[in-house]
This record gives C-alpha cells, sequence and structure tokens, in this order.
C-alpha cells in the first residue's frame, strides 16, 4: 500500500471517529439545521413547480426554465433529506455501497444541472431584454423543450466521465455525504470539466447580465429624457426588469452558497480530501445543501404572481385539510353515539 493510501485511510479513520463521537447538543443542532435546509427545498420548490404547472399564466417560456432549475433543486433536497439526517443521527452511513455511488453520482449530476439551468434563464432574459426581435424567433416551445433536456443530459457529464475512469464514490465523515474522490481527480480532467460545468456558464451569465444591466441604464436614460423617445420595439417592461432583478439575485446567492465548494475542493485537488477540520466540512455541506433552498425563497417571495399562486395553492391544502379532520371528527362523534 502507497503511503499516500495509509494517510487517506488514517485520516478518514479520524473524521469517521470524530463523527461518531459528537456531544449530543452537536447532534441535536447538525439535525435542526439539515431538517429545517431539506424542508425548505423541498417544499418551497414543489410549490414552485406546482404553480407553474397549474396557473396558465405562469407557463410561460421564462418560467419554464425557472421550473427546470426547481426540478433539480427538489430532487437534490430528496436526496439530502433521504441520507444526511440519518448519517447526522447515527454519526456513519448507515446505507450500503449501492446507495453511496448513487448519491455521489445524482448530487454531482445535479449541482451542474442547477448551474446549467441558471445560464438558460440568463441566456433567456438577455433575448428577451436586449435582442427582443430575435427572442421569439429562437425562444420557441420546442427549443426551450430542447435546450432543458440537453441541459438535463449533459449534466452527467462530470459524474459519468469520473466513474468511467474506474473512480468510485466515497463516504466522506466530514462533510457527511458521498462525494467524489479529490485525489483521484486527473488534473486536467478536472479543470477540463470545471471550466465546462462551473466558469463557462459563469462567464454566459456574467455578460448576459453586464448587457441586460447597459440595456436598462439606456433605457432608464431615454424615459428621463422623453423628447428621444423609446421605439416601441426598444420599450421595456417594468414587470420584466423586476424579474430580471429577482433572477440576477438568485445568481447572486448561489455563488455565494457555492463558494466553499469551489475553494474548499480546489485546496483538496492539491492538500488532499481531509486537509480542513471538521466544522470547515460540516459548514460545506450546510451551505452547498441550502443551495436549493435559494431559489424558492427569492424568486417565489419576491416574484408577486407567483406568490399569489403559491398562498391560493397554500389556502386550498389547509381548507382541504381542515374539511376532512371536520368530517373525521364528525364521523367519530356519531361512531361513539
Amino acid at each position: 500500500m502507497h503511503e499516500s493510501d495509509k494517510t487517506h485511510m488514517n485520516l478518514t479513520g479520524v473524521f469517521a471517529l470524530e463523527l461518531a463521537t459528537r456531544s449530543e447538543a452537536e447532534i441535536v443542532i447538525e439535525f435542526i439545521v439539515v431538517l429545517l435546509v431539506s424542508l425548505i427545498g423541498l417544499s418551497g420548490n414543489f410549490l414552485v413547480l406546482l404553480a407553474i404547472f397549474k396557473t396558465a399564466s405562469l407557463r410561460n417560456i421564462s418560467n419554464y426554465y425557472v421550473a427546470s432549475l426547481s426540478a433539480f433543486e427538489l430532487i437534490i433536497s430528496v436526496c439530502i433529506s433521504i441520507f444526511l439526517p440519518e448519517v447526522v443521527l447515527k454519526g456513519k452511513w448507515t446505507f450500503s455501497d449501492a446507495a453511496c455511488q448513487f448519491e455521489g453520482f445524482v448530487t454531482a449530476m445535479l449541482a451542474t444541472g442547477s448551474i446549467y439551468a441558471m445560464a438558460l434563464i440568463a441566456i433567456n432574459r438577455y433575448f428577451l431584454m436586449v435582442k427582443s426581435n430575435l427572442h421569439r424567433r429562437y425562444f420557441t416551445k420546442r427549443n426551450v423543450y430542447i435546450s432543458i433536456a440537453a441541459s438535463w443530459i449533459l449534466a452527467a457529464n462530470f459524474p459519468l466521465s469520473y466513474a468511467l475512469q474506474g473512480n468510485g464514490f466515497m463516504f466522506h465523515p466530514g462533510k457527511g455525504i458521498c462525494i467524489f474522490d479529490v485525489e483521484k481527480l486527473n488534473l486536467i480532467h478536472a479543470f477540463l470539466t470545471g471550466f465546462l460545468n462551473i466558469q463557462f456558464p459563469y462567464i454566459i451569465m456574467s455578460f448576459c447580465y453586464f448587457k441586460i444591466y447597459q440595456k436598462v441604464k439606456l433605457h432608464n436614460a431615454q424615459l428621463r429624457r422623453p423628447e428621444t423617445g423609446v421605439a416601441s420595439g426598444n420599450r421595456i417592461s417594468a414587470r420584466d426588469i423586476r424579474i430580471t432583478k429577482i433572477l440576477f439575485a438568485i445568481v447572486l446567492a448561489y455563488t455565494i452558497c457555492w463558494a466553499p465548494f469551489y475553494v474548499i475542493d480546489l485546496i483538496g485537488l492539491f492538500c488532499g480530501q481531509f486537509f480542513a477540520p471538521r466544522l470547515v466540512y460540516v459548514f460545506y455541506s450546510i451551505v452547498v445543501g441550502s443551495t436549493a433552498a435559494v431559489s424558492p425563497i427569492l424568486y417565489g417571495a419576491l416574484n408577486r404572481e407567483l406568490r399569489v399562486e403559491i398562498i391560493k395553492l397554500l389556502k386550498t391544502l389547509h381548507c382541504s385539510l381542515f374539511r376532512r379532520a371536520t368530517v373525521r371528527i364528525h364521523v367519530t362523534e356519531l361512531n361513539m353515539k
């Protein structure tokens, strides 16, 4: 056995021991945080998807891309809620190796897919607001469906290429999840897939939102000078500006949440899988997991149309549950008589 492999095994054992010997207070705090992140991600993304697909006025091109992002996040939340609470409570991985491979593959794919979805949202907003004369030509329902399907397929490029090299996903006792082993990554492969899945989409998003910013700035300047006039084809609605601001806020929040992932795993490429204290990896998992709760909170709370429909859905659900409870109580009382 190589010296590096022995060191890796020793560090894995040290972190596994730390996970297994946490105090009750640590377990309770970690469990509550994980549970909250899971519940917000599950309920928030489910409500966003339900509102979009049940409301005709919300079924538009822009919201199809938002729905795709919510679908990525919903499945991430499902994975988190299935595995992570159990690990936090039991202090070890209690599932099979097949489950570990599944979690590692799926979460890597979905994380990549969520970045692709944000890039598609940015491209759509760019054409809608900057190249509005081309938007209807390119963003037909057929093309939107194709681009969304392509983002889901291409999202598997990193975990698939990693697995095809004979690498398996490993349980990281610091992070509490199954993830790729950074020490087994080929540097060229890591930087190529990193550029394709992270840097390149962010370059696209930065370009699109910068151009939108310039367009809105010019539009506002023209509005302040009525004598210059604004051509009808170049008018930007206040609603489109508001939605674009919300979507940009989501990208910004995502960037903040994913920053620990990029930084910690990049350092791990050179310094090893276990270079930091356990609390750093706990922070890593919680912050990265919270990305699934970002867009439903921001988009659901700040988008008035979507917020109204979500409130309607919640009221309907509440009334339905109340009626069922009332009927059950009435039936119970009749049976007792």
